[in-house]
């Protein structure tokens, strides 16, 4: 059985029905992530981070017998890598969140 439409028409149709699905989701504002839900990615990103470069100095230990500098380093590393993902994690929040600039001030010690 023949389709009626040609190739062309059902791409057009599906472009269209794609562009309006995306202006659809963009249109929807998501509510900003909970303050528990942020502390659990920070800690998450974290010490995934931490656990693959202890994993990964504990591999190069074994392999190489230079116990223990390879986890040590590995750990080091990880730290690195967890500090670098928990700021970008944050930043990327940040963006997408920007503050009420008619939210009221909470005052600081000097004022």
């Amino acid at each position: 059985m023949a389709d009626r439409n040609p190739p062309e028409d059902r791409l057009d149709d599906l472009r269209r029905r794609v562009a309006e699905a995306r202006a659809e989701t963009a249109s929807t504002s998501q509510p900003p992530d909970s303050a528990a839900s942020l502390a659990l990615r920070f800690g998450g990103e974290f010490g995934a981070a931490i656990l693959v470069g202890a994993l990964l100095g504990y591999g190069i230990d074994f392999f190489v017998h230079t116990s223990p500098w390879g986890l040590l380093i590995g750990i080091g590393l990880g730290f690195v890598t967890g500090v670098v993902n928990v700021v970008r994690v944050a930043s990327a929040y940040n963006r997408a969140n920007p503050p009420d600039p008619s939210a009221p001030r909470i005052a600081d010690d000097d004022d």
